[in-house]
């Protein structure tokens, strides 16, 4: 499972000292440090910016719990408290303790536990505070959940195809959001397809970044 995780760079029982932990970035003056560490880091121009840059990493973090939900029926069901963010390689990475982690019952239970627990908080602080549409936060997490599951179909995993199904359900996210956004980024297609020729609907805006252009991918791509 360790391998598994490695690969969402998410680390287990990591030495590393952590700039600070996913808690933390739940108060306005911990998510204002943080977002100008991001910005010192990455050199983004403004918090907005630097919030979506840091939400790309925020999706690894939810496609691995749906990758060991689907493949070792486990899920890492600490609090956010113990969730540390770490910068290494010229990007943002996590560990966790290994006494966080249970054994899953139900996947469908779990998966709701992802997004109530670390999805819709983070979301929602994020997009109050950082001044940044919360669909823009999902589509970053939605990138990295989407080839995750593509990837666990491909491969044949017994049930990821349901739990992706699962996700697509506006009953899912509710009471928090009235319809699914993955739903609405799949725009009609399978997992397959929409992965095969990816495309978003809204911009990460990474081409506010200093000497970045669009993304092929972006919705406002000519």
């Amino acid at each position: 499972m360790k391998n598994s995780l490695n690969r969402y760079s998410v680390f287990v029982d990591d030495e590393r000292p952590p700039l600070l932990k996913l808690d933390e970035v739940q108060t306005v003056h911990g998510l204002t440090r943080f977002l100008q560490t991001v910005r010192n880091f990455t050199d983004a121009p403004t918090d907005t910016v630097a919030a979506s840059v840091f939400f790309r990493r925020i999706g690894f973090l939810l496609a691995a719990q749906f990758h060991i939900i689907a493949v070792h029926k486990k899920l890492f069901a600490g609090p956010l408290s113990q969730v540390g963010i770490i910068y290494e390689d010229y990007t943002f990475k996590f560990t966790v303790p290994s006494e966080g982690f249970i054994e899953v019952q139900e996947d469908e239970q779990a998966l709701r536990f992802v997004l109530e627990t670390y999805g819709h908080p983070l979301v929602e602080f994020f997009s109050l505070h950082a001044k940044i549409p919360k669909l823009i936060l999902w589509e970053n997490i939605w990138g990295y959940v989407i080839w995750a599951y593509s990837q666990l179909i491909q491969d044949g995993v017994l049930g990821a195809a349901d739990n992706l199904e699962f996700l697509l359900l506006d009953s899912t996210w509710k009471p928090q959001m009235r319809r699914s956004p993955f739903k609405q980024f799949l725009q009609n297609q399978t997992a397959l397809e929409a992965m095969k020729d990816y495309k978003r609907v809204t911009c990460c805006l990474l081409k506010e970044m200093p000497n970045t252009h669009k993304c092929p991918y972006c919705p406002h791509a000519e």
